[in-house]
C-alpha cells in the first residue's frame, strides 16, 4: 500500500511539475540591402528589406555588429549599398539610427543569426 502511495504520489508530482519552456525564435530569411544613406541626408546603417509591396527598414543588435563586420568588412563608409541574404530573428525591441537633418529614426531591432554578402 505504502509503495502505490509513494508512485501516485511521484506521478501526481511529475504531472503538475511545471517546465519553464522557452519558446524556439521564429528564424526569418530575406534579400536585404545593408545601407548607409547619411551622406544623402539619408539614415545612417541599417537594413532595408523589401516584401511584396513595400520595404522596410530594420537595425540589428549590438549583439550582431560582430558578425556583419566579419562578413562584409568593417562599418567606415558614409554611403554605402550591400546586397545580402539575411537569417534572422525579430528581438521585439525598437532602436534608433541617426538620419540626417540631425534627426533620428526609430526601427525594430533584430538579431543576426547569420549574413552572406550577396
Amino acid at each position: 500500500m505504502k509503495t502505490l502511495i509513494v508512485l501516485f504520489g511521484l506521478l501526481a508530482w511529475i504531472g503538475c511539475h511545471d517546465e519553464d519552456k522557452i519558446p524556439s525564435e521564429q528564424i526569418l530569411e530575406a534579400d536585404a540591402t545593408w545601407t548607409n544613406m547619411l551622406a544623402a541626408d539619408g539614415c545612417s546603417w541599417h537594413f532595408s528589406i523589401k516584401s511584396a509591396d513595400s520595404t522596410y527598414s530594420v537595425l540589428p543588435d549590438k549583439g550582431s555588429i560582430q558578425k556583419i563586420e566579419d562578413e562584409l568588412g568593417e562599418i567606415n563608409s558614409y554611403y554605402s549599398f550591400t546586397p545580402v541574404h539575411l537569417k534572422y530573428s525579430q528581438t521585439g525591441n525598437k532602436s534608433s539610427v541617426k538620419c540626417g537633418w540631425e534627426r533620428n529614426a526609430t526601427f525594430d531591432e533584430i538579431k543576426v543569426i547569420s549574413i552572406r554578402k550577396k
